[in-house]
């Protein structure tokens, strides 16, 4: 048997398990997690019959 094979399989795991961690620290799950900026909230406007013409 090849050495390919294993190096194959141990490269999936080392994938797997980075793609875990990611999803970790991404869900919060680990560390503090990942928080958007907090976006300017624009004022609605109130719609009218004009602006639907």
């Amino acid at each position: 048997m090849s050495a390919v094979g294993p190096i194959v399989i141990l490269l999936l795991l080392v994938a797997l398990l980075v793609g875990v961690l990611m999803v970790g620290v991404a869900t919060g799950r680990i560390g503090d997690g990942i928080e958007l900026p907090e976006r300017p909230r624009r004022t609605r406007r109130a719609r009218r019959s004009q602006d639907l013409r």
